[in-house]
């Protein structure tokens, strides 16, 4: 709970917010779940602690740990945690009344969507022209919350919030679910009432004299931490607009190849906004109407003008694109919510709720191999293989390696790449030791070489029968040590 909370809240709401955290921590409705909440916290501690301590090996030994523990965990935890939720949320009302405890959570979740999309967006928006970062960034964060916000931009944050379904992949459930449970109906005009300017914040309400010192010190803090990526990002940024004029100025002598076109479009909408791409993406669909990237983002643009038209570019994006499904059906339907095409909205959520399972699935199948799994030729070039083996040769433990790509069920369209090594190892090693180098050795193949984008790394060892079938695979095998057979 820091100094953006306590600026974004009046004190009462922020009281609320305070309670609901103390509830996590109270025993006075069930100790077992406050201790599953620590316990959780605890875990992902750890293992941030470890990370930045850079003790590799420790972290390497205990996420084996995790690897075993945290699906029991999780799975006889998540219930427990979600009910947390809940019960800190009537802890919240117990302490500070259902009003404040409501407003608080509507207020939360629109004020994040507000910074992190353009409270944010303004302020990396001066890279363009600004080679040092702005120097008093929580005064100007301040001063956003004081005064009254875009009305539309709330009404979008607002309507998105409460139109999100609880998913399998959060504790916290969506706020149209914590509302119910408390007994608080929303009703959206008059929920707009809530972010009127605060006139006290909870910052100036409880830091009183200080808040100006705080405000200077993180600013500073800030300052500090983001400088040197600022200026490094302020100097890409130049080059791209660079890039932009260059590619404005040969369009006016030629036409541009359609790769051309599409870095000026997305380099234009950057830079200049919706109007000024419009024109441009048109021309792209008009040489390729089935241009997914050009007919995604003209549909957006259509939709924020409240243009229906937009659905059809976007469904023509998502036919050409199936990782844009998800993402595609929610702009779509928060369009649709906006209209009052309420039945029509609840086709495309469900849609995009089929394709979130279909995603998890996917996972699933891309997370693991079994012996049942089947494999084919990798189909990459000799080029590209060649280059591969000369890094492999760097790994004087490695004996063997094969390439293949893995058949799939779900989205076969995007590869799936098996890099299945052996290694030498001594029977001395003790099976602590030996799942550690295992571990090590599956980072370094992935963060030190230039391997095929979507590429699962597989340690042959205690596996011959899966060498055995990958040895049936035309061009398996890619690598071989001098002298080992």
């Amino acid at each position: 709970m820091g100094l953006p909370l306590m600026l974004a809240l009046p004190p009462e709401q922020f009281r609320a917010v305070l309670a609901h955290e103390l509830g996590h921590l109270s025993g006075n409705h069930s100790r077992f779940n406050g201790w599953i909440y620590r316990q959780r916290e605890t875990w992902y501690r750890i293992v941030k602690g470890l990370r930045q301590s850079g003790h590799e090996i420790s972290l390497l030994i205990f996420q084996l740990f995790l690897i075993w523990y945290i699906p029991f965990f999780n799975a006889y935890s998540f219930v427990l945690a979600r009910m947390n939720e809940y019960e800190a949320d009537r802890c919240a009302v117990d302490l500070t009344k259902e009003q404040n405890t409501a407003k608080a959570l509507i207020n939360f979740e629109v004020k994040s969507r507000f910074i992190e999309r353009y409270f944010w967006d303004s302020i990396y928006k001066q890279l363009e022209t600004e080679i040092e970062p702005p120097e008093m960034i929580y005064t100007a964060m301040q001063q956003a919350f004081a005064q009254r916000l875009n009305e539309e931009i709330i009404s979008t944050c607002l309507m998105e919030a409460l139109t999100e379904k609880t998913n399998n992949t959060d504790t916290h459930p969506c706020l149209r679910d914590r509302l119910k449970a408390l007994g608080y109906i929303p009703n959206f005009p008059k929920e707009l009432a809530i972010f009127a300017p605060i006139e006290i914040s909870a910052a100036q309400e409880f830091l009183g004299d200080e808040l100006e010192k705080i405000i200077e010190h993180f600013s500073q803090v800030w300052r500090e931490k983001i400088s040197t990526p600022w200026r490094q990002k302020y100097a890409e940024i130049q080059k791209l607009i660079v890039t932009l004029k260059d590619l404005n100025c040969k369009s006016q002598k030629q036409q541009l190849t359609l790769k051309e076109a599409s870095q000026q479009a997305f380099l234009t909408f950057k830079f200049e906004g919706e109007e000024a791409v419009i024109p441009l993406l048109q021309e792209i669909i008009h040489r390729d109407p089935h241009h997914a990237l050009a007919n995604y983002l003209l549909g957006q643009i259509f939709l924020n003008k409240q243009d229906a038209t937009g659905i059809e570019y976007i469904e023509r994006a998502i036919a050409q694109d199936s990782s844009i499904v998800g993402e595609g059906c929610q702009i779509i339907c928060y369009f649709l919510r906006e209209q009052g095409r309420n039945n029509e909205a609840k086709s495309y959520q469900e849609r995009a709720e089929s394709y979130g399972k279909l995603i998890l699935k996917s996972q699933q199948e891309r997370s693991t191999l079994k012996n049942d799994d089947k494999f084919e030729p990798h189909n990459i070039s000799d080029i590209e293989v060649k280059k591969l083996c000369q890094q492999l040769s760097n790994y004087s433990h490695l004996i063997t390696a094969y390439l293949v790509k893995k058949n799939l069920q779900y989205f076969p369209e995007k590869p799936l790449y098996v890099l299945a090594v052996k290694r030498e190892f001594s029977f001395l090693e003790g099976s602590h030791s030996y799942e550690a180098d295992n571990s090590k050795l599956v980072n370094s193949l992935l963060q030190e070489n230039e391997l095929p984008s979507n590429v699962f790394i597989f340690i042959l060892n205690s596996h011959l029968s899966m060498e055995k079938k990958l040895k049936r695979i035309p061009n398996s095998m890619i690598y071989q040590k001098k002298g080992k057979k």
